[in-house]
């Protein structure tokens, strides 16, 4: 699996350093507009977990590397703990990268030391998880055309749900409605929950949970995948 990492290290190390340069002037631009740690948690997990997935597997197809990778004297399934690995770590160093801009900014408008605590960043991985476990999958399968299909399929719901929104109409009787409502309600009590020892498990098993399921499937689904 050594193997695998060095070749996805040499193969992406480009794409990170522009995807450094982005995340600067994005960060830059966050710490000055949120003056609330809750939001920078939440804002920074979907922008790491969307992006970093996007930059390591989205290169194979442009390159057309994958079938150099799966050329060496190795199984696909380490192949793909190999990917899983490459992304999970290439996502701790953006989200270490994301704080220390964070922190260094004179003009940042919360406590950085506030987003440091245990709680925050598990908080922090088990949602860059939940969204890694889904696009992971799609992009081992299908390569670019996997992250076309979700960016549209995810499109076309938003449509679907504007549209029900305006048929149903009111308040009382909308059902999504009630489920944006429960999501928001999720999330908040998520990022406000206690730090008990009960709560700090449970997140980690959620996130191992969560990333266990998502490898399985994508080996499942990169073991039929044609070269």
């Amino acid at each position: 699996m050594l193997k695998v990492l060095r070749l996805e290290f040499l193969f992406s190390r480009r794409q990170l350093l522009i995807v450094l340069a982005i995340f600067t002037a994005y960060f830059a631009y966050m710490a000055a507009r949120i003056d609330s740690p809750r939001v920078f948690v939440v804002t920074t997990s979907l922008m790491i977990g969307l992006s970093m997935p996007f930059v390591i597997l989205g290169r194979e197809d442009k390159f057309k590397t994958a079938a150099l990778v799966c050329s060496l004297p190795v199984r696909r399934s380490t192949v793909v703990l190999g990917k899983y690995v490459a992304t999970w770590a290439a996502i701790g160093l953006g989200l270490a990268y994301a704080i220390a801009v964070t922190a260094v900014l004179p003009f940042t408008k919360f406590r950085v030391a506030e987003v440091l605590t245990g709680k925050a960043l598990l908080v922090s991985l088990f949602l860059i998880s939940l969204i890694f476990a889904v696009i992971l999958p799609f992009t081992l399968r299908f390569g670019l055309t996997g992250i076309i299909i979700l960016l549209v399929s995810t499109q076309l719901l938003g449509v679907l749900a504007l549209a029900l929104t305006s048929v149903l109409g009111g308040g009382r009787n909308s059902l999504l409605r009630a489920v944006f409502g429960t999501a928001e309600r999720a999330l908040r009590s998520l990022l406000s929950h206690e730090a008990t020892a009960g709560f700090v498990l449970t997140l980690i098993g959620a996130i191992a949970a969560v990333s266990a399921a998502s490898l399985f499937i994508s080996r499942a689904l990169y073991a039929r995948r044609e070269f």
